[in-house]
């Protein structure tokens, strides 16, 4: 596909949404106005299945609102979630950037907006743009280490710890790398949605939730949850 003769820059509403997104976030704004010329903006319902595994990984969608979550069904009907996309996420990349089929399902969990952007047209950015070859491989690089981190804490650690370190992981995503001593969250996964991150049952989890509440490692105040970040910084380095 030829480079339009005339990209028109993005408005910085617009250029700051593209930015969001840690693959495009060093972009010069030349390269992501040509993007936008190629994206499509998408709005899937809350349920919808946007792929499923093995289905041509042909787009990936650039996620600015709502949540969606990507899992495996075995045989039997048991889901393993791999993680859930909240805006600023990228779906569908890793089959969009090798030319595979894709490797989980993707659902809406909520309503969802995204940009839609098509393999080839990715590809015919980059090959203008090279530093965007090099973000792809450090973006595939952290989603390496994150699924090392899950494989790590569901083999090795007990299932109070893997709680302990899903909340961390919440609180940093929210806080920053230093959140203090204590900082609030309001989940918006079940404690199903939870087990199903850490390879645990929802009655587990509900019992290490029950066991924090009582320990004051966690206070719940209706929606927002108040986190102890020292005790739980303690139980994840036992």
């Amino acid at each position: 596909m030829t480079q339009p003769s005339t990209i028109p820059p993005l408005a910085p509403r617009d250029l700051a949404v593209w930015r969001s997104f840690p693959i495009f976030a060093a972009a010069d704004p030349e390269t992501l106005a040509e993007l936008a010329t190629r994206a499509t903006r998408r709005h899937f319902p809350a349920g919808q299945t946007l792929f499923r595994k093995g289905d041509p990984g042909n787009t990936l969608l650039a996620l600015t609102d709502g949540r969606i979550k990507m899992s495996i069904l075995s045989g039997g009907g048991r889901e393993l979630l791999i993680r859930v996309a909240e805006p600023g996420d990228l779906v569908g990349e890793i089959a969009c950037l090798d030319g595979g089929e894709r490797s989980t399902d993707a659902t809406a969990m909520t309503e969802v907006d995204a940009l839609v952007i098509r393999r080839e047209d990715l590809r015919d950015v980059a090959a203008r743009h090279p530093d965007l070859h090099e973000a792809a491989i450090a973006h595939l690089a952290g989603l390496l280490r994150s699924t090392n981190d899950r494989l790590e804490a569901v083999a090795l650690h007990p299932v109070e710890v893997r709680v302990a370190r899903f909340l961390l992981f919440t609180l940093h995503s929210l806080h920053g790398p230093d959140p203090g001593n204590s900082a609030t969250l309001t989940p918006n996964l079940s404690q199903t949605d939870i087990g199903l991150m850490i390879g645990a049952t929802r009655s587990k989890v509900n019992r290490v939730l029950q066991d924090f509440r009582e320990r004051r490692i966690l206070e719940q105040d209706g929606p927002v949850w108040r986190c102890d970040v020292a005790a739980l910084r303690a139980l994840v380095e036992e």
